[in-house]
């Protein structure tokens, strides 16, 4: 699984259509209406091109104004033309759920805490056992064991100063 990329959604997006034709290697497309779509720029979403037709077509895009910059033939689809007035509308796809699965299945027991692991993925760091703090080496997580304070005279001396 690559780093996962935030994506960005909108559950009244109205499907609208595209102004221009696209051949299969085009990688823009301006729409007719963006009414409830996403709007942030450059936070991917996807989109899917003429749905149910033989030429669907799912791709990752961003928007400025009314304009996508898609990266084509996402989700198992292959780039192909489109007609200018092709129906067009952001869609959840089997790459979401694909991610979203493998967070939830790496949780496996009550405690468990989640990482990005290398690769990247995702990684799972189990419960700690009790008296273990967790610790980083600055690039991975794990439990290590408390050390014990080992309190010299100096400190003892501080200590008794503070606390009496």
């Amino acid at each position: 699984m690559a780093a996962v990329t935030r994506r960005q959604y909108k559950g009244a997006a109205a499907p609208c259509t595209t102004t221009n034709s696209l051949t299969s290697v085009d990688t823009s497309v301006t729409l007719s209406a963006i009414t409830g779509w996403p709007s942030t720029a450059a936070v991917p979403f996807y989109v899917v091109i003429d749905p149910g037709n033989s030429s669907e077509e799912k791709c990752s895009a961003t928007i400025s104004g009314s304009t996508l910059t898609l990266t084509r033939g996402q989700d198992d689809t292959t780039a192909v033309s489109h007609s200018s007035g092709a129906t067009i509308y952001p869609v959840f796809s089997a790459d979401d759920a694909d991610e979203t699965n493998a967070f939830a299945s790496t949780m496996t027991t009550r405690g468990d805490l989640l990482t990005m692991a290398s690769g990247p993925t995702v990684g799972r760091i189990a419960i700690g056992t009790s008296g273990y703090v967790l610790t980083s080496n600055g690039t991975d997580a794990a439990w290590a064991v408390t050390a014990t304070p080992d309190f010299s005279s100096d400190q003892n001396v501080l200590l008794t100063q503070v606390f009496g």
